[in-house]
């Protein structure tokens, strides 16, 4: 088979990935299965022939109309064009295959659907292209790009944002960042919101300070204040291709972002991870608490601004925080203080693997690492430590199934939870309690 080829067939399955299946070999990417579908080959990956959808000659009873006109196209949804019954029970489904494919004879009974299934981001980063577009990625490629006229993720005063700073980057004649050669002057449009406090945060991040000049500056404040509680710009002068500031100038209104959830609030910095799905942090954050002693020792592990933490610590529990970032574990002091649990919490930043335990005998642990999942030092101190319960909150169940395995060694699976925390993708929230044998 060679580029260019059409093929033609029955998505009968999606990957793991979140593409559809045609005889286990081909994978075509924003169909359903159902969909009797042509599409062209493209490239090999892994075994699977990668090709694109043309035409749907006949659709699956799951196909839905997409209402956003960079569906089908943008690396932001996959799944747009899955009705949202069908999205849940395919997250089921690959949730359960995952386990069922470890070994583990465990399954998950549901997936809790999202409050809301559009505009549920709190924060989006957008790129900007070489030729001058200001969006998001094409989905699979990392050097094309689309310029986002309509964006269903965040809210609906985005586009209007985004179309500001492209004519501010035309009229001060400023350089798009190109990927590939290493030059220009812009690079992303970060927005974050505060859903609950109805503010907003934007970050305009750019190579070089020096090349956004004092004038500019100005009109960026006078332009987009009436849209944004707090306005930055950020400067990333690295050739890496990340939305992630080295260093930040304030240009206008409050210096972080607040958010609330379950009653509590929560200072964010630019750089601060936050949960990205405001109302269904607030249920994963219920359900992490239900699963843990109202009393006793916690240690949250991987604890960033202390989300889960200063919930325990109002609700009774002496916590101690652990995470790398260190700015991260000053605003948890900070979320702490204003919450009125500083005497309640602790907090200490550095590498999770080398935490110094022979202080900590926690009646339950919560670890809510990255993607990438525990660093196998921190696994090892989990085993060796032994704390009575473990609540694990993953981004990543092919990982999280992986790493049961060990822990099931001297652990058993007491509950299993899965959350929608992002609809029209194949990511899903998965929360694991383990009990001690």
């Amino acid at each position: 088979m060679k580029f260019g080829d059409i093929l033609h067939g029955t998505v009968s399955d999606l990957d793991d990935k979140g593409r559809g299946l045609i005889d286990s070999k081909i994978a075509i990417p924003f169909t359903a299965p159902g969909d009797e579908i042509e599409a062209t080959f493209v490239k090999r990956d892994k075994g699977l022939k990668i090709s694109k959808l043309t035409k749907v000659n006949k659709p699956s009873q799951d196909r839905v109309e997409t209402p956003c006109p960079h569906a089908g196209t943008c690396g932001g949804c996959l799944w747009q064009q899955m009705a949202y019954d069908a999205q849940l029970n395919t997250k089921l489904h690959m949730i359960n295959r995952a386990f069922e494919a470890a070994g583990h004879e465990e399954r998950v009974k549901n997936v809790e659907p999202a409050t809301d299934t559009f505009y549920y981001r709190n924060r989006m980063d957008y790129v900007f292209g070489w030729k001058g577009e200001l969006g998001l990625k094409e989905y699979g490629q990392w050097n094309r790009y689309l310029n986002i006229t309509t964006c269903m993720l965040l809210d609906k005063e985005t586009p209007t944002i985004l179309q500001i700073i492209r004519d501010l980057v035309i009229e001060f004649k400023r350089e798009p960042w190109d990927a590939k050669k290493y030059t220009g002057d812009v690079r992303y449009t970060v927005i974050r919101l505060g859903k609950n406090t109805n503010e907003r945060m934007l970050i305009l991040l750019v190579h070089d300070f020096t090349r956004i000049t004092e004038e500019m500056r100005k009109e960026i404040v006078k332009r987009l204040s009436p849209l944004c509680t707090t306005i930055y710009l950020g400067e990333n002068p690295e050739i890496t291709d990340v939305s992630y500031a080295k260093s930040f100038i304030l240009l206008h209104g409050n210096e972080f972002l607040t958010e609330e959830t379950n009653g509590i609030r929560y200072t964010i910095h630019p750089n601060s991870f936050f949960q990205t799905n405001t109302a269904m942090a607030a249920k994963l954050q219920t359900t992490v608490l239900n699963l843990i002693p109202s009393t006793g020792k916690l240690l949250d592990l991987y604890c960033g601004l202390g989300f889960f933490g200063i919930a325990a610590a109002k609700r009774g529990n002496e916590v101690y925080g652990h995470e790398l970032d260190a700015p991260a574990i000053e605003l948890a002091k900070v979320n702490a203080e204003a919450n009125g649990v500083a005497n309640k919490t602790r907090w200490g930043a550095g590498p999770v693997e080398a935490l110094d335990w022979s202080s900590e005998k926690p009646d339950a642990v919560i670890i809510d690492p990255p993607r990438a999942g525990l660093h196998p030092k921190a696994l090892e101190a989990l085993l060796k430590n032994k704390p009575p319960k473990i609540v694990y909150i993953s981004c990543n169940y092919h990982r999280l199934t992986d790493e049961l395995k060990k822990l099931k060694t001297i652990y058993r699976i007491e509950s299993l939870h899965a959350l929608d925390l992002f609809p029209h993708t194949p990511h899903v929230e998965v929360v694991a309690t383990l009990t001690l044998v």
